[in-house]
C-alpha cells in the first residue's frame, strides 16, 4: 500500500481541533434543541455557539495556513486529485458558512453572547427583528451540507485505501494510527458525554400555570387598592410612541433590551406641588417582549409571567417628592399576584400643555417569582431588571 506524505503539525492540529468542535457543536445543538427552556438549555446553547464561533476562527486560520503551506499531492491519478481538491475546498467553505450562519441567526434576536462565558461576541448589527425562520433554515440546510461533505470525506478515505491502495489517514493523524484514532474517539466521547449529562440532569420547565392550578379569575393579580384617584393636579395622558417603556436584563451574562408594548399611564402631576401627585399605570403582561419569539413564548408560562392567570400588572404611587433636582415616586407594584414597594426616579419637563416624563427603576425578578423553579437560583437570566421609561405626555 502506497504511503502518503503527512501534513505538517500545525495543519494536523487545526484539522482535528475543528473536527472535534464540529461534532461537539452538532451534539450540543441537537440535544439542546429538544430540551425545555431552562438554565441548562441556556448553558448548552452558549457552549454550542462558542464551539461554532471557535470553528469559524480556526477555519479562517486553517485556510490561510493551507494557502501559505500547500500540502503534498495525495498520490492519486490527476482527475481524482482535482476532485479531492474540490471536496477539500467545499469543506473549507462550509466550515466558514455553517458557524457564520449561526452568528447571523443569533443576531436576529439582537443578543450578544459570551464565548465560553469569557469574552463578549457582539451580534451583527442590522439583523435585529429580521426573520429568524429564514436564518434558522439557512443554518439547518448548511448543517446538512457539511454533514454530507464529512460523510463523503470519510467514505473517500475508505475508497482510496481499499480501491486505490493509498492510505491517506496516517498523513493527518496526530501520531500512530491506533493512538491517534483512539485519542480522538475518547476526546469526542468525553465532550458528548458531558453534553448528555447536562441534558439528563436538567430540570424541565413546568408548564403548569397558577390559572390551571388554582383556577384564579382572569383579573387576578391586579392591585386590589385601585380606587378613584383624588388629586387636584392636572391629568397627563400618553402620546403613543413605540417602545417608550423598556427594560434591560442579561442573558447568559450579556445584556439585552426588551419592551412593554401595551400599558396605560394616568399621571396626575404638578411639578410645583409633587406631594399631590399620583402615578397610576396598568400594564398588559402579554405585551411584555424580549424581542425574541422563542423567549416570548416561554415568559408567558407559569414559571415566568403566567399571563393567562395574571393578564395585568399595576403600579400606583401617591408618595412623590423632589430630591436632588429630580422627583422620586415611592409606590407599589403588583405583579403576578405579588405586591412589593418600588421606587421610580424621574425627571419632568413641561412645555405649553405637553410634558416629558423620563424615569427609571430597578426590580429583583425573584421578589415577584418571575423565573421560578430552577430559574430562581440561577442567574443565566439576571435577577436585576432595570426599567427605563420615556413618556411623551399631553395635558
Amino acid at each position: 500500500m502506497t504511503p502518503s506524505k503527512p501534513y505538517n503539525l500545525v495543519a494536523r492540529i487545526l484539522h482535528w481541533a475543528i473536527a472535534l468542535l464540529i461534532f461537539w457543536a452538532i451534539g450540543l445543538g441537537l440535544i439542546a434543541e429538544k430540551m425545555p427552556n431552562s438554565p441548562d438549555k441556556i448553558e448548552l446553547f452558549v457552549l454550542h455557539k462558542s464551539a461554532g464561533f471557535t470553528v469559524l476562527v480556526l477555519a479562517v486560520i486553517r485556510l490561510f495556513w493551507r494557502l501559505m503551506h500547500p500540502p503534498a499531492p495525495l498520490g492519486l491519478p490527476p482527475r481524482q486529485e482535482k476532485m479531492a481538491a474540490v471536496g477539500h475546498w467545499g469543506l473549507y467553505l462550509l466550515m466558514l458558512a455553517v458557524p457564520f450562519s449561526g452568528w447571523l441567526l443569533n443576531s436576529t434576536a439582537g443578543y450578544p453572547f459570551a464565548w465560553f462565558n469569557l469574552i463578549s461576541i457582539p451580534y451583527i448589527p442590522g439583523l435585529e427583528g429580521e426573520s429568524r425562520e429564514l436564518y434558522s433554515s439557512l443554518h439547518i440546510y448548511l448543517f446538512y451540507g457539511i454533514a454530507l461533505m464529512v460523510a463523503g470525506h470519510v467514505a473517500m478515505l475508505v475508497v482510496h485505501k481499499f480501491v486505490d491502495g493509498i492510505n491517506l489517514l496516517p498523513r493527518m493523524l496526530p501520531g500512530k494510527v491506533f493512538f491517534g484514532v483512539n485519542a480522538l474517539i475518547i476526546t469526542l466521547a468525553v465532550l458528548l458525554g458531558f453534553t448528555f449529562y447536562r441534558a439528563e440532569t436538567a430540570i424541565p420547565e413546568s408548564t403548569d400555570s397558577p390559572q390551571a392550578i388554582g383556577q384564579l379569575p382572569a383579573g387576578a393579580g391586579v392591585d386590589s387598592n385601585q380606587s378613584l384617584i383624588e388629586s387636584e393636579s392636572p391629568l397627563w395622558q400618553l402620546v403613543a410612541i413605540p417602545d417608550n417603556f423598556k427594560f434591560t436584563n442579561s442573558y447568559a451574562g450579556q445584556p439585552f433590551v426588551g419592551a412593554i408594548r401595551e400599558f396605560t399611564p394616568k399621571i396626575y402631576f404638578d411639578p410645583t406641588n409633587p406631594a399631590d401627585g399620583v402615578i397610576d399605570v396598568t400594564i398588559k403582561t402579554q405585551s411584555i417582549t424580549t424581542n425574541n419569539k422563542d423567549w416570548d413564548r416561554t415568559i408567558k408560562g407559569g414559571q415566568w409571567f403566567s399571563t393567562d392567570a395574571y393578564p395585568r400588572a399595576h403600579y400606583i404611587s401617591r408618595n412623590i417628592h423632589a430630591e436632588g433636582g429630580k422627583f422620586v415616586a415611592n409606590g407599589e407594584l403588583t405583579l403576578k399576584g405579588i405586591t412589593k414597594p418600588i421606587t421610580v426616579t424621574f425627571e419632568w419637563q413641561n412645555d405649553n400643555g405637553n410634558a416629558k416624563f423620563v424615569g427609571s427603576a430597578s426590580i429583583d425578578r425573584r421578589e415577584f417569582e418571575i423565573g421560578s423553579g430552577s430559574w430562581a437560583t440561577n442567574d443565566s437570566v439576571a435577577y436585576e431588571v432595570v426599567l427605563d421609561i420615556d413618556l411623551q405626555l399631553k395635558r
